[in-house]
């Protein structure tokens, strides 16, 4: 409403669902942020998970919609261990991204990562992209970590980087 002062109530925010109602398709990345994945990789053989719309790798996604490679949970893959020479990861930031964006459950950290780990080969990059630096990876070390600063008033792009030290037992 607006006062006779000229001033406006700012509309109440009612919650992510608004938000994002109106695009296509939520948590795409920052523009021309594939071209580094190949880069910071070392290949061009490797998986993508939670891929959405993405163009690059492997694309696996729980979404039939977003046409990837492979529909399923990223949390139990029916791939062959240490099928890739790399790995590229996009999971959903929050709980409340997952649910109110994505329609899907949290997935859990160790499951994922685990099996991102079991198809990427011993010497392989693995990159995930956070809100934050990212915790270490079972079986793996820290390589580089990468900030991608995106619009105003929003949180920072992570990429941390790793390499794959130790096969899977």
């Amino acid at each position: 409403f607006q006062a006779e002062d000229g001033i406006r109530d700012q509309p109440r925010s009612r919650g992510l669902g608004d938000v994002y109602k109106r695009q296509k398709y939520h948590g795409c990345y920052p523009l021309g942020f594939e071209k580094y994945i190949s880069k910071w990789l070392g290949t061009d053989n490797y998986i993508h998970l939670f891929a959405g719309l993405s163009k690059t790798g492997f694309r696996v996604d729980i979404k039939d919609e977003v046409k990837p490679n492979l529909v399923a949970d990223c949390q139990k893959l029916p791939l062959q261990s240490e099928s890739f020479e790399g790995g590229m990861a996009d999971p959903p930031y929050t709980e409340e991204f997952a649910k109110t964006l994505y329609g899907c459950k949290y997935p859990k950290w160790s499951e994922w990562t685990s099996e991102l780990s079991r198809v990427v080969k011993k010497g392989g990059k693995i990159a995930i992209m956070q809100n934050y630096i990212c915790p270490r990876i079972t079986k793996c070390k820290f390589d580089h970590i990468y900030f991608i600063p995106t619009r105003i008033k929003q949180f920072p792009k992570v990429v941390t980087v790793y390499e794959k030290v130790e096969k899977d037992v």
